[in-house]
């Protein structure tokens, strides 16, 4: 019996103690995480750049300028008997090649007189005193182009050699004149290969499997100690049932075995007032009242 007792209270003491851990420690014990997961198809976005290369031949032409829209002025003269006119020039190095030149005045009424030499002949012309030869002159070099009282004027000249060449204007009238130079070597084409990249860009849906977790929490119990505790409980009350249901069982009680005893007669009262009752102990055969249920001399019941 003491040893169910301490088992009772064993068990109660671990499902308190079970409760209590429990309670102080309520999301690890009482609650337990539970995983949920499900396959998805998920789509991922890829950008794929291609560049692509060709070779480009490019042709350019241009006009290789000398001298472009340039302009002489030269006054006019007061008086014809002293001077022959008003000489200007301009002096370019020229390579060897046809070189494109043309000359116009400010009006075609207008008119001067126009040479091109090479640099020995420009000596020449320039050391010259008389009018007649200066306007006479005729150089001895290559190129050599002379146009007299010409208000504008084109040609092409081939120049024999590089070296420097002068372009000469005299205005021999009495009233100023503006001429515009050109002198060029002709259309230049040249060919050019460029590389040329382009990139393209393009986008790309590629569609892969993933899993989808989701975390979630649920009632977990009391803890072990707890239910440990709850079921020595119930151990311990069904065991004090078995033993008080035994305790509560009648027991059967041994009689000793009856003694022989002499039967012996009845005494008889000599009072004649005493009543005769008739009725004696089954054991040791003492008189009882009619109505006795246990005997007087020995206790049994009859």
């Amino acid at each position: 019996m003491k040893a169910g007792r301490v088992f009772v209270i064993l068990a109660v003491v671990l499902a308190v103690v079970g409760a209590g851990l429990s309670y102080a420690d309520y999301s690890g014990s009482l609650q337990v995480p539970l995983v949920l997961s499900q396959p998805i198809t998920a789509t991922s976005t890829v950008t794929v750049a291609t560049t692509s290369r060709e070779l480009v031949l490019t042709t350019t032409s241009s006009t290789k300028w000398i001298l472009q829209d340039e302009i002489i002025s030269l006054s006019g003269l007061e008086s014809s008997s002293q001077y022959c006119g008003w000489v200007d020039s301009r002096h370019v190095y020229l390579e060897a090649g046809q070189t494109h030149v043309s000359y116009h005045t400010d009006r075609k009424e207008h008119v001067v007189d126009f040479w091109m030499m090479n640099e020995a002949d420009y000596t020449r012309w320039g050391n010259l005193r008389y009018c007649s030869e200066v306007r006479g002159f005729h150089g001895n070099g290559r190129p050599f182009v002379a146009k007299l009282s010409n208000s504008g004027y084109e040609f092409t000249a081939d120049v024999p050699s590089a070296g420097t060449y002068y372009f000469a204007f005299m205005n021999g009238n009495p009233y100023s004149v503006d001429i515009t130079l050109n002198a060029d070597m002709g259309v230049q084409t040249s060919e050019v290969t460029i590389t040329r990249e382009t990139t393209y860009y393009s986008t790309q849906e590629k569609p892969y499997v993933t899993e989808q977790v989701t975390p979630s929490t649920g009632p977990g119990g009391f803890g072990v100690l707890f239910y440990a505790g709850i079921g020595l409980i119930a151990v311990a009350a069904i065991a004090l049932v078995v033993s008080r249901t035994r305790s509560a069982a009648p027991r059967t009680e041994r009689v000793p075995p009856a003694t022989a005893v002499a039967q012996r007669a009845p005494a008889v009262s000599p009072s004649p007032s005493a009543p005769s009752t008739g009725k004696f102990c089954m054991n040791c055969g003492a008189p009882l009242p009619a109505r006795a249920t246990f005997c007087n001399e020995c206790g049994l019941r009859q």
